[in-house]
């Protein structure tokens, strides 16, 4: 009977050593990130093309946005998650700081956010957008097409409009004339009626 006391309690400093490890191990396997490419406070030189954040557990519903200098967003894409990463495409428009703001929930339920901040210092791609310039160059070509009918028909008007209005002109000096002959044998008629 003795020798159990002393056994008991030495188990039970023991087991509740085992209890308080087990907790601390669940509280630290909360999901959280583990890297990222391009890394927190790196510059890149080379040509990026999408940006990977690893976390130490699987995640879903991932939402990843990339945000140049200006504050404009170069992510290209949805991000997808597969197991514990999550990818996103970037097409960068400028050098300069950039910032990755993320958004994923874990396989326990857990809502995590963060932020990762990088220098792209690499080739930047062409701002995307409606450019003028494209749509104004080709504008000429159908309006270059466009004078060309038009002095035509001017010409045409220009070659018909003599001949209308001579003809228009010289019906009416014949009208005139036949009126003043006619006049003027009316007058000749009532002269010699009174003589």
């Amino acid at each position: 009977m003795p020798t159990t006391r002393p056994r008991r309690v030495l188990l039970l400093p023991l087991l509740l050593l085992a209890c308080w490890l087990g907790a601390t191990g669940t509280a630290q396997a909360h999901t959280s990130l583990t890297s990222s490419s391009p890394a927190e406070g790196s510059t890149v030189t080379e040509p990026l093309s999408a940006v990977t954040l690893t976390f130490s557990g699987s995640v879903r519903g991932p939402e990843v946005t990339v945000a140049g200098p200006d504050g404009a967003v170069v992510s290209t894409g949805t991000a997808t998650g597969e197991g514990s990463a999550v990818t996103v495409p970037v097409a960068p428009t400028a050098t300069g700081p950039h910032t990755i703001t993320w958004s994923v929930t874990s396989a326990d339920g857990h809502d995590l956010t963060g932020t990762v901040a990088f220098d792209h210092a690499g080739p930047v791609a062409a701002p995307v957008g409606p450019e003028p310039a494209p749509s104004s160059a080709a504008a000429p070509s159908p309006a270059a097409a466009t004078p060309e009918p038009v002095p035509a028909r001017p010409a045409e008007a220009a070659a018909e409009t003599p001949e209308d209005e001579g003809s228009g002109s010289g019906v009416a000096i014949g009208v005139a004339v036949a009126v003043v002959l006619l006049g003027a044998g009316g007058v000749a008629v009532g002269r010699r009626r009174r003589g």
